[in-house]
Protein backbone atom coordinates (compact mmCIF):
# COMPACT_ATOMS: atom_id res chain seq x y z
CA UNK A 1 0.00 0.00 0.00
CA UNK A 2 1.26 3.36 -0.75
CA UNK A 3 1.48 6.46 1.51
CA UNK A 4 -0.58 8.37 -0.98
CA UNK A 5 -3.40 5.74 -0.86
CA UNK A 6 -5.73 6.69 2.02
CA UNK A 7 -6.61 4.04 4.80
CA UNK A 8 -10.07 3.75 4.88
CA UNK A 9 -10.05 2.56 8.70
CA UNK A 10 -8.27 5.46 9.96
CA UNK A 11 -9.93 8.91 10.79
CA UNK A 12 -9.12 12.16 11.91
CA UNK A 13 -9.13 13.93 15.29
CA UNK A 14 -11.45 16.44 13.60
CA UNK A 15 -14.49 14.21 12.78
CA UNK A 16 -14.72 13.99 16.71
CA UNK A 17 -15.29 17.61 17.02
CA UNK A 18 -18.28 19.80 14.90
CA UNK A 19 -17.04 22.90 15.42
CA UNK A 20 -13.95 24.61 13.86
CA UNK A 21 -11.51 26.15 15.78
CA UNK A 22 -8.97 28.94 14.93
CA UNK A 23 -5.19 29.33 16.07
CA UNK A 24 -5.86 32.19 17.61
CA UNK A 25 -8.40 30.82 20.01
CA UNK A 26 -6.22 27.86 21.02
CA UNK A 27 -3.58 30.66 22.60
CA UNK A 28 -4.49 30.97 26.46
CA UNK A 29 -2.46 33.70 28.33
CA UNK A 30 -0.74 32.51 31.21
CA UNK A 31 -2.08 33.25 34.38
CA UNK A 32 -1.13 36.47 36.55
CA UNK A 33 1.00 35.60 39.58
CA UNK A 34 1.82 38.84 40.88
CA UNK A 35 4.84 38.85 39.87
CA UNK A 36 6.49 41.36 37.30
CA UNK A 37 8.18 39.46 34.14
CA UNK A 38 11.85 41.44 35.50
CA UNK A 39 11.86 39.60 38.75
CA UNK A 40 11.51 36.10 37.59
CA UNK A 41 12.87 32.73 39.85
CA UNK A 42 14.78 30.72 38.15
CA UNK A 43 13.14 27.45 36.40
CA UNK A 44 12.89 24.81 39.27
CA UNK A 45 14.67 21.62 37.62
CA UNK A 46 14.67 17.70 38.56
CA UNK A 47 18.21 15.89 39.27
CA UNK A 48 18.24 13.07 37.11
CA UNK A 49 20.71 10.36 37.68
CA UNK A 50 20.89 9.70 34.12
CA UNK A 51 21.55 13.26 33.15
CA UNK A 52 25.19 13.35 35.31
CA UNK A 53 28.48 13.17 33.30
CA UNK A 54 29.99 9.67 33.92
CA UNK A 55 32.06 9.39 37.01
CA UNK A 56 30.32 11.62 38.83
CA UNK A 57 27.78 10.58 41.88
CA UNK A 58 26.06 12.70 44.37
CA UNK A 59 25.71 10.94 47.70
CA UNK A 60 22.12 10.33 48.79
CA UNK A 61 20.67 12.61 51.35
CA UNK A 62 21.25 12.67 54.64
CA UNK A 63 21.71 14.49 58.14
CA UNK A 64 25.37 13.19 58.86
CA UNK A 65 27.75 15.26 57.06
CA UNK A 66 30.09 12.62 55.15
CA UNK A 67 33.32 14.07 53.41
CA UNK A 68 34.28 12.93 49.51
CA UNK A 69 37.36 11.14 50.75
CA UNK A 70 38.42 11.13 46.91
CA UNK A 71 37.77 15.12 46.32
CA UNK A 72 40.24 15.54 49.64
CA UNK A 73 42.90 13.48 49.04
CA UNK A 74 42.88 12.70 45.85
CA UNK A 75 46.66 11.74 45.67
CA UNK A 76 46.03 8.82 48.83
CA UNK A 77 48.93 7.50 49.68
CA UNK A 78 47.86 3.82 48.33
CA UNK A 79 50.19 1.30 46.75
CA UNK A 80 50.48 1.26 43.35
CA UNK A 81 48.97 -2.42 43.05
CA UNK A 82 45.97 -1.20 44.76
CA UNK A 83 46.70 -1.96 48.54
CA UNK A 84 44.27 -3.96 50.26
CA UNK A 85 41.09 -3.73 51.56
CA UNK A 86 39.75 -4.36 54.79
CA UNK A 87 36.79 -6.20 55.53
CA UNK A 88 35.32 -6.42 59.03
CA UNK A 89 32.57 -8.81 60.07
CA UNK A 90 30.51 -10.82 62.60
CA UNK A 91 30.72 -14.71 63.06
CA UNK A 92 26.91 -15.93 63.68
CA UNK A 93 28.12 -19.37 62.57
CA UNK A 94 29.92 -22.08 60.11
CA UNK A 95 27.61 -20.50 57.14
CA UNK A 96 30.03 -17.05 57.15
CA UNK A 97 33.14 -18.91 57.01
CA UNK A 98 33.23 -19.55 53.32
CA UNK A 99 32.53 -15.91 52.75
CA UNK A 100 35.76 -15.20 55.40
CA UNK A 101 37.92 -17.42 52.71
CA UNK A 102 36.84 -15.73 49.59
CA UNK A 103 37.76 -12.09 51.07
CA UNK A 104 41.19 -13.47 52.20
CA UNK A 105 41.22 -15.55 48.86
CA UNK A 106 41.37 -12.02 47.26
CA UNK A 107 44.29 -11.17 49.06
CA UNK A 108 41.63 -8.44 51.77
CA UNK A 109 42.43 -7.98 55.06
CA UNK A 110 39.71 -9.38 57.45
CA UNK A 111 38.53 -8.01 61.14
CA UNK A 112 36.43 -10.64 62.63
CA UNK A 113 34.53 -10.76 66.20
CA UNK A 114 33.55 -13.95 67.23
CA UNK A 115 31.81 -13.82 70.41
CA UNK A 116 28.63 -14.87 69.97
CA UNK A 117 30.14 -18.23 68.20
CA UNK A 118 32.63 -18.53 71.43
CA UNK A 119 29.77 -19.61 73.61
CA UNK A 120 29.21 -22.55 71.21
CA UNK A 121 32.24 -24.43 71.64
CA UNK A 122 32.17 -27.27 69.04
CA UNK A 123 30.87 -24.68 66.51
CA UNK A 124 33.64 -22.52 67.30
CA UNK A 125 36.46 -24.87 67.35
CA UNK A 126 35.22 -26.26 63.77
CA UNK A 127 35.44 -22.83 62.69
CA UNK A 128 38.71 -22.20 63.66
CA UNK A 129 40.26 -24.88 62.45
CA UNK A 130 38.74 -24.66 58.97
CA UNK A 131 40.20 -20.80 59.04
CA UNK A 132 43.57 -22.41 60.53
CA UNK A 133 43.49 -24.91 57.87
CA UNK A 134 42.89 -22.53 54.93
CA UNK A 135 44.81 -19.43 55.84
CA UNK A 136 47.78 -20.48 57.54
CA UNK A 137 48.32 -23.85 55.87
CA UNK A 138 46.58 -23.43 51.86
CA UNK A 139 47.13 -19.47 51.79
CA UNK A 140 50.33 -19.30 53.96
CA UNK A 141 48.56 -16.09 55.12
CA UNK A 142 48.48 -15.48 59.36
CA UNK A 143 45.58 -15.52 62.16
CA UNK A 144 46.43 -13.17 65.18
CA UNK A 145 44.41 -12.67 68.30
CA UNK A 146 43.92 -9.31 68.30
CA UNK A 147 41.30 -9.15 71.58
CA UNK A 148 39.44 -11.84 73.46
CA UNK A 149 36.88 -12.21 70.84
CA UNK A 150 38.44 -10.59 67.82
CA UNK A 151 40.77 -12.16 65.16
CA UNK A 152 42.79 -10.52 62.19
CA UNK A 153 43.22 -12.68 59.45
CA UNK A 154 45.85 -11.44 56.78
CA UNK A 155 46.28 -13.17 53.37
CA UNK A 156 49.92 -14.16 52.03
CA UNK A 157 52.24 -10.89 51.38
CA UNK A 158 51.09 -9.42 54.94
CA UNK A 159 52.29 -10.25 58.34
CA UNK A 160 51.69 -8.75 61.91
CA UNK A 161 54.46 -7.11 64.24
CA UNK A 162 54.34 -7.81 67.75
CA UNK A 163 55.43 -5.07 70.16
CA UNK A 164 53.70 -2.32 68.18
CA UNK A 165 52.49 -0.96 71.97
CA UNK A 166 56.39 -0.30 72.74
CA UNK A 167 56.47 1.97 69.73
CA UNK A 168 56.68 5.69 69.88
CA UNK A 169 53.52 6.26 67.97
CA UNK A 170 51.35 3.83 70.00
CA UNK A 171 48.84 5.54 72.44
CA UNK A 172 48.83 5.15 75.94
CA UNK A 173 46.88 3.75 78.57
CA UNK A 174 45.34 7.24 79.20
CA UNK A 175 45.09 8.41 75.67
Amino acid sequence: MAKEDEDEHQSSLDSFTSEVVNAEDMFLEPPDLGQSMDKQEPLRSIEMPSRRAPGESKPPPSDVLYHDLGRLYPAAPIAPDGGFILHRGVLQDLTGVPQLMDWLSDGDIVIVEMGRMMQRELEFKTALSQLDEFVEGDLKGQIIQLTTSRLLLLPPGCRGVRGVEDEAFAAGPLE
